[in-house]
């Protein structure tokens, strides 16, 4: 039965990840290049995406709370378990692909600089006191001072955030995919 769950495990968090993976690069690309309507859209896609998330999730734990017999059930800590660790396979997947799009595909040079273009772009439609545009200024000097994360630093950070929000929804999901034991079979059905 754990082989059979890790198989699980590994070929949704696949799925999951490889989704939203596109859905990163698809985000990130678009506020390269950004300007308020594509900001607007990818608000919209990133809403999208974030159901599109806990249908999958929930679809994924429910089809495997099928798979375990009636006497067994489906307890909510594994229910819970088993939607943290495809959260997890995803995010590896994400944060190795973030890795390679960010350092190898656009440069990473070139991707400070253009996250640096869109928030001065950002701030300089806006009307803000001096005070205030100073502060974004030096905001903006840190980032371009920062050293070049690690792929390590990169896939950790996506695990972080991954577990953080697999976590909060798996709490809700695995309630509701959770089933008891049956201890009398299934004599009524």
């Amino acid at each position: 039965m754990e082989k059979a769950f890790w198989n699980d495990v590994a070929s949704k968090g696949a799925i999951l990840g490889v989704l939203m993976l596109a859905s990163n690069i698809f985000e990130h690309a678009m506020l390269l290049n950004g300007t308020m309507a594509r900001m607007s859209i990818v608000g919209v896609e990133v809403l999208v995406v974030f159901v599109l998330y806990i249908y999958l999730i929930y679809r994924f734990a429910k089809s495997h709370s099928l798979r375990y017999i009636p006497e067994e059930g489906f307890p909510y800590g594994k229910a819970f378990g088993y939607i943290v660790a495809i959260s997890l396979f995803a995010s590896v997947i994400v944060g190795l692909g973030s890795y390679v799009f960010t350092h190898f595909i656009i440069g990473y040079k070139e991707y400070v600089d253009g996250i640096i273009n869109m928030y001065t772009n950002i701030l300089s439609s806006t009307p803000m006191p001096a005070q205030v545009a100073g502060i974004y200024e030096q905001t903006l000097e840190q980032i371009q001072a920062q050293p070049e994360p690690s792929i390590f630093a990169t896939i950790s950070s996506a695990i972080w955030n991954y577990l953080l929000l697999g976590g909060f929804v798996g709490l809700i999901i695995a309630a509701v995919v959770k089933r008891e034991p049956n201890i009398f079979g299934n004599e009524n059905e």
